[in-house]
């Protein structure tokens, strides 16, 4: 029987609360998943909150409270994916990174 990875789920997050980057007035809290995922590109959480205010929004459509990005650099384009929850240790509404990814634009032969 095949399993998920656990640390995908929005409520397994960090409980480091010394980030305080905030999107929209809320602060971002990163996930297990996404911590790895920002660590494996060299990026910090002050990207994803340039990433989130400066990219575009994903052509695809996500549930409310979910919110993706997508930033252009280069080849590249960077996808930032954060859920609106709340933080019971902070007693407060947050976001959460879900995902932080990166692909590269293929180019079209003619």
């Amino acid at each position: 029987m095949k399993t998920k990875h656990l640390n995908t789920y929005v409520d397994n997050i960090c409980s480091i609360h010394t980030f305080n980057e905030r999107y929209c007035g809320l602060r971002i809290i990163v996930s297990h998943a996404a911590m790895q995922e920002l660590m494996n590109e060299a990026k910090t959480l002050y990207d994803v909150v340039e990433i989130l205010e400066f990219g575009k929004d994903a052509p695809r459509k996500r549930k409310q409270g979910i919110i993706e990005k997508w930033f252009n650099e280069s080849n590249n384009t960077f996808n930032v994916v954060i859920a609106k929850s709340y933080d019971e240790i902070m007693n407060e509404e947050c976001w959460i990174l879900i995902h932080f990814g990166k692909f590269t634009k293929k180019k079209r032969k003619k």
